[in-house]
């Protein structure tokens, strides 16, 4: 390809890579897989975890830790496909193994696989004899826990209520982006020694376990790499091919290199970084195209054909293995300006001649860039993909350093991951969510005594009152600020519980030598290591709680159209019997998403009210919690668990996944929409927070209309938007996909935070992508 910025020129690969790419697909498994860490072999009957822990139970749980996690890997099969430049494969799924979100993590149903089966009732009750010595967290968990509550004699039927309806607590807390940097600028070696030194100098007991762990992961890690070389090796004795033979000597040699010193090409860096990211699980790699482009700069100099097969092999295998998030594009923090380079376009170009949902990949888009970046983004969509999504500098970069105390040069730095969160790469923690709070339900609570209307026994908030109540609609407005108050203080107290588990679990010990402070501080990176440790809420509701005080407002306290008996009345019923009132709600209300000023401001004043409380508190981590919302089908759950709203909405309807409109609720058009959502107090939601953005390609078919769209998409992004992710499908394919998915096996949508196919989505996430096209 002459010019990787093209929207008109294809990307194409070679003949080599065309077959590496065709044996990539018979082994690539589905989405949801992708999405998970199940991308290896089958199952293979080793027990590396069991046997570390049973043989070595004298040792500390970090560094048994540290030990099985290395020999998990280091009997693991080296693997190299034919005709590939990079080496390197997941770990076969095994009944114990640990992962970022929480530690070590038990997989019963692997005992099923033909590996285990015989085996499948000792290690079964292995399994559970040492479940306290492979989760140290639980009793201090259960002791927090029961500190925490605040429904002690109705806690088992109030935890019922409150968990998946109102809120959810530490339930992930996992994805954070390690410093690629100082894996590529310093080796793997010199963090070794470094390590070693602080390890010689420490005192204190518990650092010197963290140190402890990271010298054995390191080190393993380093010989683990010299292992691969010995794929290589094993495919050059067999074949006869002198070029496929020097194909395979090269890249054994290249394992070698990198084993213990950084890499000093292209080739080598691309080696090391898809080694880490497999040790990584696959999470984010952050700003790839930054940390890359160096070393393939020089690479495009020496040998073009080869740097393009090493970059097409690496986003095979970030597409095989379902990397969550790749950043490219976006300021460079030492000069200012944009960083969109030939590599940025040349991983884009990839992704869309593979028209693939992994990688999932995100443009940084501010008033230096290259225009063709974006340009490229909507050709994409204009193809039929969801990626890439688009952020704004203009608007994150200053609420990371005037709203959380972010230096500067490192806020110019951020990275999206995850599906769709923030974070400074290679210092920060930020949760990666810490939960997820329903403000829909909170205004439940506030119209029913604090209680929730499926039972209408526990109370669970504040009794400030009924909607009958309030006389005016300050004092409704005021009712709920203090149930927002009440409930927000116990959401953070049982997040921070979530925290303290995957501290003690080390969860995160495999990223944390390469985030910046860890071995500084000496505190692994869930305890406190990262120099950033801010928090990140997952809101749901928001637009639903906002239309709904809105049509109260309008129709009950300003017009009178509707008595506050009458409403209760209906909320009660769920509608039945009260058509009338529902359409009025319906129609009659303004909704936010309509460029609609009443209805914006109470939008705006609603996610004011919520993330200026949550940001009162901090994270024992460190800093304060900031809003997000990103919540893949979360929208739809949230929904089931959450009763009939004053806006019209029934019980059980779905409140919508992302920071826009209520599906179906924006009638105006997407610019009107867009406004909406650039009204929103965003500067507050550095915790990442993403619009559903519906560009049917049927509006893309000419030059023209995707200029249009180009150009609306950055005026959002420049008016205070923060993110948008788009679904491009049109809605007579949607429809017809639901009857007939083997006519629609290429259809991609987005669904809160990542791209699938639709056919792979479950019945009630397609009715939720189809009620996103307003009429």
């Amino acid at each position: 390809m002459k010019n990787y910025r093209s929207t008109e020129e294809k990307y194409e690969y070679s003949p080599i890579m065309e077959e590496v790419y065709s044996e990539m697909l018979k082994r690539k498994k589905n989405n949801r897989t992708r999405e998970g860490i199940e991308t290896g072999n089958e199952p293979d009957g080793k027990t590396p975890f069991f046997d570390i822990f049973i043989n070595h139970r004298e040792k500390p749980y970090p560094i048994k830790l540290a030990m099985a996690i290395v020999e998990s890997w280091m009997v693991t099969e080296p693997t190299m496909h034919d005709k590939e430049v990079l080496v390197g494969f997941p770990r076969p799924l095994r009944p114990i193994h640990e992962h970022f979100h929480i530690g070590i993590c038990r997989e019963r149903h692997v005992l099923d696989y033909p590996a285990y089966i015989d085996r499948k009732e000792e290690l079964g009750a292995l399994m559970t004899k040492m479940r306290p010595e492979f989760h140290p967290d639980e009793g201090q968990a259960a002791a927090a826990l029961e500190e925490s509550m605040f429904c002690t004699e109705e806690y088992p039927e109030a935890n019922r209520l409150l968990w998946g309806a109102l809120w959810s607590t530490g339930g992930y807390q996992g994805h954070t982006v390690p410093n690629y940097d100082i894996l590529l600028t310093r080796g793997v070696g010199d963090v070794l020694r470094e390590t070693r030194e602080r390890l010689a100098k420490e005192t204190v007991e518990k650092k010197r376990l963290m140190y402890q762990a990271c010298e054995i992961i390191l080190q393993g890690f380093g010989d683990w790499i010299n292992l691969q070389a010995t794929a290589a090796d094993k495919k050059a004795e067999t074949e006869s091919d002198p070029v496929l033979k020097a194909r395979y000597l090269r890249a054994a040699q290249n394992c070698r290199d990198i084993a213990f010193d950084a890499p000093k090409t292209y080739y080598q860096a691309a080696q090391l970084t898809f080694f880490y990211n497999l040790w990584d699980a696959n999470d984010c790699t952050g700003r790839t195209d930054q940390y890359l482009y160096p070393f393939f700069k020089e690479a495009l100099k020496e040998d073009r054909a080869f740097a393009e097969e090493v970059t097409a092999s690496l986003m095979m295998k970030f597409y095989e293995h379902g990397v969550h998030n790749i950043t490219v594009g976006g300021i460079i923090p030492e000069t200012g300006e944009d960083g969109a380079n030939d590599l940025t376009f040349l991983m884009l170009q990839i992704l869309r001649r593979n028209h693939a949902t992994h990688p999932r990949m995100s443009i940084r888009v501010n008033e230096k860039s290259d225009p063709r970046m974006l340009a490229l983004a909507v050709q994409m969509w204009s193809e039929g993909m969801s990626d890439p999504t688009v952020a704004s500098d203009t608007t994150i970069i200053p609420a990371f350093i005037n709203n959380y105390g972010v230096e500067p040069k490192d806020a110019m730095n951020y990275t999206l991951l995850g599906c769709q969160e923030l974070e400074i790469p290679g210092k920060s923690n930020f949760g990666c969510e810490d939960g997820v709070f329903n403000l829909a339900k909170v205004l439940e609570y506030t119209l029913n005594n604090g209680k929730d209307r499926f039972d209408n026994k526990v109370t669970l908030g504040l009794d400030t009152g009924n909607i009958t109540d309030y006389e005016t609609f300050d004092e409704l407005w005021a009712a709920f600020e203090k149930q927002i108050a009440f409930l927000t203080k116990r959401f953070c107290e049982l997040c921070d519980i979530g925290q303290q588990i995957r501290a003690t679990n080390y969860a995160k010990l495999v990223k944390t030598p390469f985030t910046e402070a860890c071995l500084e501080r000496g505190l692994n990176l869930d305890d406190g290591g990262a120099l950033y440790g801010y928090g990140c809420v997952e809101t749901a509701g928001s637009s639903v709680t906002a239309d709904s005080l809105t049509a109260i407002k309008k129709l009950v306290y300003d017009e009178k159209l509707i008595t506050r008996e009458t409403l209760e009345a209906a909320i009660a019923a769920n509608f039945e019997g009260y058509e009338k009132e529902r359409q009025l709600l319906l129609n009659r209300a303004p909704k936010f998403g309509n460029d609609n000023e009443e209805a914006d401001e109470m939008a705006h004043r609603v996610l004011k009210l919520f993330w200026t409380e949550i940001k009162k508190y901090k994270s024992i981590r460190g800093g304060e919690y900031s809003g997000a919302c990103s919540l893949l089908s979360g929208g739809i759950h949230y929904g089931d668990h959450t009763w009939a709203s004053a806006d019209g909405r029934r019980s059980g309807e779905p409140l919508g996944n992302s920071i826009g409109p209520r599906p179906g609720a924006d009638t105006n058009g997407l610019t009107a929409m867009l406004n909406s959502v650039s009204k929103l107090p965003l500067d507050l939601g550095v915790g990442g927070t993403t619009c559903n953005i519906v560009i049917p390609t049927s509006t893309t078919n000419t030059p023209e209309m995707r200029k249009n769209i180009e150009d609306a998409i950055y005026t959002f992004l420049k008016n205070g938007g923060q993110l948008g992710q788009i679904t491009t499908a049109n809605l007579d394919d949607l429809i017809d996909a639901k009857d007939h998915p083997e006519l629609h096996t290429d259809l991609i949508i987005r669904i809160g935070g990542f791209s699938i196919k639709f056919i792979e989505l479950a019945r009630d996430e397609q009715d939720e992508i189809i009620s996103r096209y307003s009429a």
